[in-house]
């Protein structure tokens, strides 16, 4: 089922949550949406589900407008941050709840319901589960009941608002692998939201990243982080530094020096300046235009970060260093940027540039 949307809109009174946003979703992809708080992400999943209805815009299943229909009527499955499990129900009787409660016309017999759950528990690796209590299990089991639920209904489209949010890191990073799994072997048409960057990119066909209710950049996740369009992208995704630099004759310079780049797409005036820590290194102080001191060194696992005070400009940037380098706070550096991208100050447009 593929989700085409158009000019959707929502307000809360006077404060914008979505501002015009156009999205075509395709059928059997998953979907991260994936931005700071208050970027509008969970504004526009409860959209999509009918949980919320947009001031303007519409929102297409198909060639089906299902702007104003109910989330029943939409046949969509969603799971919560918070499981929204009925903690007096068998896992068994949470699973089959939505097939039950459906008009007799549309409830499926009492045998073929209990085989439909059965087959869940298996697919969520619950199996023998059945006869116990929310209560009873982990907050990933119980994550993967809220899934199964979800699933049970047959739905069009699956919805996930922050699934692992309330799970510790270890838990998290084995549902991830587990929930890719299973959308590859379902092929629901799915989309989820997350805060949570290397979710995201693990997880996801695609990532829709907003901000400010707003959609920055949509793409793979190889294109968000190695091809990002805007200075918000770059400085959200991944690590990164930003340095406040300006374009004369189409240099690049730092506190009027040149740092032996050119920046022909880029016109002249301010500009930042981003790049991405394993993107620098550490070189000869005499033979680099931007060097600076050494203020700390810090070892998480295999990398070795840098820290470098620059001169001039005064701006604190991190790097990856060679972990057999002896390297000591205080001693004088230079630092050589291989790749990085320059935009116009305070306007969307980037491009790629390489040092000369």
């Amino acid at each position: 089922m593929d989700i085409r949307i158009r000019g959707l809109t929502k307000s809360f009174g006077a404060s914008p949550a979505i501002h015009g946003v156009d999205l075509d979703i395709r059928s059997g992809e998953l979907l991260g949406l994936l931005g700071p708080s208050g970027s509008g992400k969970t504004t526009l999943l409860r959209m999509i589900a009918g949980l919320e209805i947009p001031n303007d815009g519409r929102i297409f299943f198909g060639d089906e407008d299902a702007s104003f229909k109910t989330v029943q009527e939409r046949r969509v499955g969603f799971v919560f941050q918070s499981y929204a499990l009925f903690r007096h129900m068998s896992v068994a009787d949470n699973i089959s709840y939505g097939l039950r409660v459906r008009p007799g016309a549309q409830r499926p017999t009492t045998a073929e319901i209990a085989k439909r759950v059965s087959d869940l528990l298996e697919m969520m690796q619950l199996g023998g589960f059945g006869s116990r209590y929310p209560a009873q299990l982990s907050g990933g089991q119980r994550q993967r009941v809220a899934l199964a639920r979800a699933l049970a209904v047959e739905p069009r489209v699956l919805l996930l608002d922050e699934p692992f949010g309330a799970l510790d890191a270890q838990v998290r990073k084995d549902l991830r692998r587990w929930l890719r799994e299973i959308h590859d072997r379902t092929g629901h048409t799915t989309i989820f939201v997350t805060h949570d960057q290397d979710e995201a990119l693990e997880l996801s066909d695609r990532v829709a990243i907003l901000s400010k209710g707003r959609i920055e950049q949509i793409g793979s996740p190889q294109d968000v982080y190695h091809a990002p369009q805007t200075p918000f992208v770059f400085g959200f995704i991944g690590e990164s530094n930003r340095l406040d630099v300006s374009v004369e004759y189409g240099r690049i310079k730092l506190s009027g020096v040149d740092l032996g780049a050119a920046a022909q797409a880029v016109g002249d005036g301010a500009a930042w300046l981003f790049f991405r820590p394993q993107d620098a290194r550490l070189t000869d102080a005499s033979q680099a235009p931007l060097r600076g001191a050494l203020r700390a060194i810090h070892r998480t696992g295999a990398v070795t970060r840098a820290t470098v005070l620059l001169e001039p400009g005064g701006a604190l940037i991190d790097l990856d260093a060679p972990a057999d380098i002896a390297l000591q706070a205080g001693q004088q550096t230079g630092v050589h940027l291989g790749r990085y991208t320059i935009f116009p100050a305070g306007e969307l447009a980037g491009v790629r540039a390489r040092a000369a």
